[in-house]
């Protein structure tokens, strides 16, 4: 499947029910919150994604199940040159239309509740519940983005400015030293 056959927006539930799986790659530039972190072009980035919708067995919770990785470069907060820092999630989420199946779920699993959907804000209660797919592996991916990216060894171009005032500062004990050295003799 080519990028403009992936889904902007789907209905989990109808789609899961449907066995929905999708495997392909997107330009990191549809990501737009990981787009803004990257440095340097990313024209010929890739967001390489495997994904499926499927249902539990009571038809109650959705499954949104996949891989996703992309290498995305960042500055390096050390040296302050490009890293590519590469980002893999593996996922299993559970898509949920009502949060008391929250309870059924094991209790470290990640889950979306789907109440506040767009057809719901919109004042449509009877409207599908839709969600965006690029925004929803976004998410899985931006919480791999590190706080300090940074390369596993790299030298340091810029040291503290601390490190420069030390270098330059006289050892104020060295004057003390000096007279001692005169009154000895």
């Amino acid at each position: 499947m080519s990028a403009n056959t992936f889904p902007a927006q789907i209905e989990p539930f109808k789609w899961a029910e449907q066995g929905f799986t999708w495997s392909g790659t997107l330009p990191l530039s549809r990501f737009v919150r990981i787009a803004r972190e990257a440095v340097g072009p990313i024209d010929h980035q890739l967001v390489s994604i495997d994904c499926k919708l499927s249902m539990d067995a009571y038809h109650r919770v959705a499954w949104f199940d996949g891989h996703v990785e992309t290498k995305v470069p960042m500055e390096c907060q050390r040296c302050l040159e490009p890293v590519e820092i590469s980002l893999v999630s593996d996922f299993h989420i559970a898509l949920l239309d009502d949060e008391s199946l929250i309870e059924r779920l094991d209790e470290d699993a990640d889950y979306i509740v789907l109440a506040e959907s767009e057809a719901l804000i919109k004042g449509d209660p009877d409207a599908p519940a839709l969600i965006d797919l690029v925004t929803l592996l976004e998410d899985e991916l931006l919480l791999l983005v590190p706080l300090s990216p940074k390369h596993d060894a790299c030298e340091h171009k810029h040291r503290p400015a601390e490190e420069h005032a030390e270098e330059k500062r006289e050892n104020p004990f060295d004057v003390l030293a000096s007279l001692k050295g005169k009154l000895n003799s």
